[in-house]
C-alpha cells in the first residue's frame, strides 16, 4: 500500500523526480497542500491469470504474424484468405485490413488450443 505523508516544505516539485525514485509529490486539490507519496510496491503490477493468457496469446499472434509479413509469399496467402473470408475473423468480427483480421484470427486460434483453467 502506498504511504502518503505531508510535503509542506517542497512547493515547486510536481511528479516523479527521477527514474530511481520510490514515490512522487502531489498536490491535494481539497486543500492545496503538497504530499509525497512513497511507492512500496513496483510500478509493474503482478498480472492476473487471465492477463497473463491474454498476454501469451498476444505474444503468440504477434510473432506469427512477424514471420508472415517477412514472407512475401506467406503475406500474397494471407491478403487472399482475407479477401476470400471477406475480412470475417473467426471471432465473429470483421476487420477490414488483413493485418488486423490475421492478428485476430491468430488470437483465437491461440486461445481455443489454450483454454484458460479456472
Amino acid at each position: 500500500m502506498a504511504e502518503v505523508m505531508p510535503a509542506d516544505f517542497i512547493h515547486e516539485l510536481h511528479g516523479k523526480m527521477s527514474s530511481t525514485s520510490n514515490g512522487y509529490f502531489y498536490m491535494s486539490k481539497k486543500t492545496g497542500k503538497m504530499y509525497f507519496r512513497s511507492r512500496e510496491e513496483g510500478y509493474q503490477k503482478n498480472q492476473s491469470p487471465r492477463q497473463k493468457w491474454n498476454s501469451a496469446a498476444f505474444a503468440y499472434a504477434h510473432k506469427e504474424l512477424h514471420a508472415i509479413e517477412a514472407n512475401a509469399e506467406m503475406t500474397v496467402q494471407m491478403e487472399a484468405e482475407f479477401e476470400a473470408s471477406k475480412g470475417k475473423a473467426p471471432n465473429g468480427k470483421t476487420y477490414t485490413t488483413a493485418h488486423a483480421w490475421k492478428f485476430n484470427s491468430l488470437l483465437w486460434e491461440w486461445k481455443k488450443e489454450n483454454p484458460m483453467e479456472g
